[in-house]
């Protein structure tokens, strides 16, 4: 077999989040078993330091994957982001790739899961908006969490936002946990609405300490910040990865992308 698909992400040190990933592999492996063997990849040598030391999980970087694949003599590669939106971390993957671009005779880059074109855009807020729609109903208050960066456009976040107010769910925030709108400011917006009670959906890919720590933590978390204040918090622990709807968003991409490149 010459050909390969790598499922990479910033990566997890999280058992629950790397369950996830590897369950995703799987499918995308009994997807594409006649043609390519799947690997799994993350772009943090920190965190792959740190899954190793406190599980003894081994998970290699995508460099080591892609030197592997050159060594073993495969000669075409597919690179699948799990990435939300094109930000810095989907920018490091590019530089990575192009240090292999004459080690293999196609690799390719996958889209993040929200990708630059606006109808592209419009398309994946719409699909993660019917995903998290399980959880909640229109009547509900409603705070939805992304990761946020200083270096991304927040428009993305309020696409989310207002695709769901346009589904009936009018009662919808969003803030994120870096960059422009942050917990202390989302508090005062439902303070100041007279907000009682609110249920808090993560906008994150995997879970892990993002989800249990920062956002639903005992202590100086956005639901502990909530709580604090009188407002009673509804928490959906789950990440995005964990929705069949986004799961199966990604392998429709790889299988669009893989055809396109057959033609």
């Amino acid at each position: 077999m010459s050909k390969a698909i790598i499922i990479v992400s910033f990566g997890t040190a999280n058992l629950e989040g790397l369950k996830v990933i590897e369950e995703f592999e799987a499918e995308v492996a009994e997807k594409f078993s006649k043609g390519y063997r799947v690997y799994k990849a993350f772009t943090s040598s920190v965190i792959s330091n740190l899954l190793l030391n406190k599980h003894g999980k081994v998970v290699p970087r995508l460099e080591e994957v892609l030197f592997r694949l050159n060594n073993e003599k495969y000669k075409e590669v597919y690179i699948q982001p799990l990435h939300i939106i094109n930000g810095n971390e989907y920018n490091s993957i590019e530089k990575t790739i192009k240090e292999y671009d004459y080690s293999f005779s196609k690799i390719i880059l996958g889209e993040a899961l929200i990708g630059n074109r606006s109808d592209d855009e419009n398309y994946s807020c719409n699909l993660i908006c019917d995903a998290i729609k399980e959880n909640i109903n229109e009547k509900d208050n409603i705070l939805l969490i992304g990761h946020g960066s200083k270096n991304v456009n927040y428009n993305v976040y309020n696409c989310i936002k207002n695709n769901l107010k346009e589904k009936g769910y009018k009662n919808t925030y969003i803030g994120t946990l870096e960059g422009e709108v942050k917990k202390e400011d989302i508090v005062k917006s439902l303070v100041k609405d007279n907000v009682k009670d609110v249920t808090i959906i993560p906008i994150l890919m995997l879970p892990g300490n993002h989800i249990k720590k920062d956002i639903f933590g005992s202590e100086n978390s956005w639901k502990s910040l909530l709580v604090n204040e009188g407002i009673t918090v509804e928490s959906v622990e789950r990440s995005l990865l964990q929705y069949s709807e986004i799961r199966g968003y990604y392998i429709h991409k790889i299988e669009k992308h893989l055809f396109e490149r057959q033609q």
